[in-house]
């Protein structure tokens, strides 16, 4: 956990569930997930492997492994260029498929990383990236979204990670670390089962909750709601990974 000066220290939370639909068929849970909370620069990130591809589980887990990457490059860089992280990264997630069919290994990418006083949000893909922040003077939360739904995307179509590097398929920002109350990243296994009017609010209460709750009972609390997942009908690996204070 990091502290600076009167600002709480950064906590965190992670989980990733097989789908029933993944579990009946005998085959992978193809999301992966990774934090890093106990050095710098912090990190969240998760990935949602593209079911038609045999080996995405294999594209989602070096997601994980690129950003931790690309966030020890950005150590001791005085300048952050987002478009050029995101093309590294991109770079990154090739080397560790270097002997793997990249086709075979699509996958979605959403990641933030602690940055001093920025922190870079970036995705691709479905999903959800909640980022929640509030001024000190005002002290009011807000909730925005990296993306909104895609009413132009088939179902069980998505942008994802492949051979080529397609920067206008992104979405990121540059988030003033000092403002920055929690950033959720969730696979898309969660975020399509949330109803428009109550996406804000499921973040904002699982930060209200979780605020509260010592980081064993967080876990548990996790582990239970993921795991048991109460829509009906629900068939999609779930992950979710988190950053807040």
């Amino acid at each position: 956990m990091m502290m600076s000066g009167n600002t709480p220290a950064w906590r965190g939370l992670g989980d990733s569930d097989i789908g029933p639909l993944h579990l009946r068929l005998g085959l992978p849970n193809q999301d992966a997930y990774y934090l890093e909370l106990e050095k710098e620069p912090l990190l969240i990130t998760v990935s949602d492997g593209l079911g038609s591809k045999h080996l995405s589980q294999l594209g989602a887990q070096a997601v994980s492994r690129a950003v931790v990457k690309l966030a020890q490059y950005c150590v001791d860089k005085s300048e952050i260029e987002p478009l050029s992280l995101l093309k590294l990264f991109h770079d990154f997630w090739l080397e560790e498929l270097q002997d793997i069919d990249v086709e075979q290994c699509r996958c979605t990418a959403l990641f933030a990383i602690v940055l001093g006083e920025q922190t870079f949000i970036a995705q691709l893909g479905d999903g959800d990236c909640c980022i929640i922040t509030s001024k000190q003077i005002v002290g009011e939360q807000q909730v925005r979204f990296l993306t909104d739904k895609d009413d132009d995307l088939f179902a069980n179509q998505t942008y994802s990670l492949g051979n080529k590097f397609q920067a206008s398929q992104w979405q990121f920002c540059l988030q003033p670390t000092a403002e920055l109350d929690a950033c959720f990243l969730v696979t898309d296994g969660i975020a399509d089962d949330l109803a428009l009017e109550h996406r804000a609010s499921f973040y904002l209460e699982l930060l209200r909750q979780y605020r509260q709750l010592s980081d064993d009972d967080v876990k548990e609390d996790v582990r239970g709601w993921i795991s048991q997942w109460p829509v009906a009908g629900h068939s999609d690996d779930k992950s979710i990974a988190a950053l807040y204070r």
